[in-house]
């Protein structure tokens, strides 16, 4: 049993790498279990594999009865709390989920993958603060935990109020100590600083994705919005210009393309209309 139990737990983290399978890729691999499953009916995990392929394919009503068929062949196997708490929340029922999943906490506490599930359920249900506690729990409890669960943090502490923006921020930095300064941790943390007001840590930022980026354009065009937003003008309209500049020595095949075109004109919009409104988003 104990054997079995480690296997399925194993299973239950695989989709979660898998999440851009095709409408296509998931049906074969159904019908592949399909047939382990005509050959040995007997062996719980099959169910389990079966039915976590069909959460994904959004067949709720047969991923649960998959489930229902492995837990009566081996009433024990923990690990069907955590993978209803996924189905419940995927389907839409997410106290449901919360109550399966508390249940296999209470027994494996620093399960990283249930934290994460219930950090998600608990996001869902507006319990924010709590789901950050638990996306901590899972960063600590996982050996890669990857940039999204930083993310996901920030993002349920920004939405929770001003005074978690500082929070927010200090976990962002947390994910770039661990994984280097990648371009979506240091995006949220400009976000999160433009929140606050805090335009030189916005700009110290995005310095630091502009001097690794081979092309600064981009960039350039960025760092004029916050510099409009942070009531500078003058130096708002050296970044345009230099954007500009910058998207220029493009090569042809480069600079002529839908989105370089369009970033050209909006540069020369800011540049015609220096004092214009700005959004913390860039947008107009």
């Amino acid at each position: 049993m104990k054997a079995l139990l480690a296997v399925v737990l194993a299973l239950s983290v695989l989709p979660l790498a898998r999440v851009a399978r095709g409408h296509a890729e998931l049906l074969l691999q159904i019908e592949e279990v399909t047939k382990e499953i005509e050959q040995d009916s007997k062996t719980p995990d099959l169910y389990l594999k079966r039915g976590e392929l069909r959460r994904q394919h959004v067949e709720w009503e047969l991923a649960h009865a998959d489930f229902d068929r492995a837990q009566a062949l081996s009433p024990d196997l923990a690990v069907i709390d955590l993978l209803r708490g996924r189905l419940y929340l995927d389907s839409g029922w997410p106290l449901s989920a919360l109550a399966c999943v508390n249940h296999f906490l209470a027994n494996h506490p620093k399960h990283a993958e249930a934290l994460i599930v219930r950090a998600r359920i608990r996001t869902r249900l507006g319990m924010r603060l709590s789901a950050a506690q638990d996306y901590t729990g899972a960063i600590a409890m996982s050996s890669d935990p990857g940039p999204d669960l930083f993310i996901e943090r920030a993002q349920v502490l920004v939405a929770s109020g001003q005074e978690y923006l500082a929070d927010a921020l200090r976990g962002l930095d947390e994910g770039i100590a661990k994984m280097g300064s990648l371009v979506t941790l240091q995006l949220f943390a400009i976000d999160a600083e433009l929140k606050q007001k805090n335009y030189d840590g916005a700009l110290a930022r995005l310095d630091k994705i502009a001097e690794k980026s081979p092309r600064k354009e981009t960039w350039l065009v960025r760092r004029g919005e916050i510099l409009q937003l942070a009531g500078r003008p003058d130096e708002a309209r050296q970044a345009y210009q230099s954007a500009l500049a910058a998207l220029q020595t493009l090569p042809p095949t480069r600079r002529f393309v839908p989105a370089m075109q369009e970033l050209e004109k909006r540069i020369k919009r800011e540049l015609e209309n220096p004092g214009g409104p700005a959004r913390a988003d860039g947008a107009k």
